[in-house]
């Protein structure tokens, strides 16, 4: 992980500079595409602010990986760590210190909407202001209107960073954002992703709205570090385990001390790779997150098996996506594998035992020559059709 952190002033853009030099006042808003620094920036804004003296702050975040991820960032800008919280901690926290006793029920939904309920019913009980010097919300485009509401009026000051093509919750609170914060701060270039990286995620997402391809602001040292796609597809769960295996093996040598990314689409499918995973000698370098069991982020483990929710945010040099197919079953399962294809740095390894889905498959022709067009001879018999 020594690059996923800023440690000198050379290396900010000009759009990244703009945006460090702004003064202490105001809201502002961060949008921007997988590795244009955004996290960065909310951090570095933060150490701003709290080196201005503003020292009652708030970091907020989805997931604790995503928690413990940025911490290893607060700690390289200086922050205390204790100002970075999980949305569900800050929530239940803020209610138990201002003497309200509630337990959410229910799905994760529910819960968030009975947690945001309570958390406004509160506010405009105590006729609440602005109670922190400044709130700073990552992965914005995930949180409910009531949440960004409730966080407008705690704040002196909110920043957020966004991403709408990383939307993964059945949420619509752009507006409410942009309601709030009038300054937005667009940053135009990249440099996480692989070329051949970005070439996918473009095909994936390029008859979306709004989508400003990849591969154009692409500033990743492809020379130093060539990238890699490839598509694995597998007969059976054992095959597939067993594909994962060795590759990673050979990552581990290739890729000291840096993390490595096994991903799934739903927990149970989570649950089957770790139980595999976990009776191998890889398993003292590996930490499950996600699926409802949370090893604590390690830096002497640099293998992450967890969930595409639990590597929200999270950054690796090399992704493992296994089971594919399951990303047909979600809603804004198209957002869902654009933001675990954006997870890898160098190297994606994507792997499926059944079909996967059409806007997936024809990504992945946009890594390949064009086709010579078929003749009326072609059309007749089975030849490539597979």
């Amino acid at each position: 992980m020594n690059d996923t952190w800023w440690i000198k002033e050379e290396q900010l853009d000009e759009d990244q500079k703009v945006f460090a030099g702004l003064g202490p006042t105001g809201n502002h808003l961060i949008t921007g595409p997988p590795g244009c620094g955004k996290t960065n920036l909310l951090l570095l804004r933060a150490k701003y602010m709290y080196r201005a003296g503003q020292t009652n702050i708030l970091v907020i975040v989805f997931t604790k990986t995503l928690q413990e991820f940025i911490q290893h960032g607060s700690n390289a800008y200086g922050l205390p760590g204790g100002v970075v919280l999980t949305l569900g901690k800050w929530q239940r926290d803020f209610l138990r210190e201002n003497g309200v006793k509630f337990k959410p029920t229910g799905s994760f939904e529910e819960q968030r909407e009975q947690l945001a309920d309570e958390i406004a019913k509160l506010i405009a009980a105590k006729k609440m202001g602005k109670t922190f010097d400044a709130i700073f919300l990552d992965e914005a485009q995930d949180y409910l209107p009531a949440e960004i509401e409730a966080f407008g009026k705690l704040g002196k000051t909110l920043t957020a960073a966004a991403d709408i093509h990383q939307k993964i919750y059945d949420v619509d609170c752009m507006e409410e954002i942009r309601k709030i914060i009038k300054q937005e701060h667009p940053m135009r270039y990249h440099y996480r992703l692989g070329r051949k990286i970005c070439i996918l995620a473009d095909g994936m997402k390029k008859n979306s709205a709004e989508y400003q391809p990849l591969l154009p602001t692409c500033n990743y040292n492809e020379p130093a570090r060539p990238s890699s796609v490839e598509l694995i597809p597998c007969q059976t769960f054992a095959e597939q385990t067993a594909k994962i295996i060795e590759k990673v093996r050979v990552q581990l040598k290739a890729y000291p001390d840096e993390l490595l990314g096994i991903l799934c689409p739903k927990n149970e499918e989570l649950d089957r790779l770790w139980d595999a995973i976990s009776k191998t000698d890889m398993a003292a370098l590996s930490m499950k997150q996600g699926g409802g069991d949370h090893s604590a982020f390690d830096d002497t483990k640099t293998i992450h098996v967890g969930n595409i929710h639990s590597a929200k945010g999270v950054e690796f040099r090399t992704v493992h996506l296994a089971y594919a197919e399951s990303l047909k079953d979600f809603s804004y399962g198209r957002n869902i594998a654009f933001t675990a294809v954006t997870r890898a740095k160098t190297s994606l390894s994507i792997y499926h035992i059944g079909p996967i889905p059409g806007y997936l498959r024809q990504a992945f022709t946009e890594l390949q020559p064009l086709p010579k067009l078929p003749t009326v001879k072609d059309l007749f018999g089975n030849e490539g059709m597979k």
